[in-house]
């Protein structure tokens, strides 16, 4: 990510909590990286969930049952 595509912010967290981010982070990894790396994998286990839910509901269609 370039300078221009970035703006610094300051997020305040607790010192376990940026302590826990630091520990996931990889060599050559940023602190953005790392972020957001969390937000896909937190977006994709909610999906998941809500296809679940919907699944247990019978609101669930298994696309081999779709005819274009």
């Amino acid at each position: 990510m370039t300078e221009s595509e970035c703006a610094t912010k300051r997020i305040p967290v607790c010192p376990s909590t940026w302590e826990s981010v630091h520990q996931l982070r990889m060599p050559g990894q940023t602190y953005d990286d790392v972020i957001r790396d969390l937000i896909r994998k937190c977006s994709e286990t909610r999906l998941i969930e809500e296809m679940e839910r919907k699944r247990k509901r019978g609101k669930y269609v298994p696309l081999s049952e779709i005819k274009a």
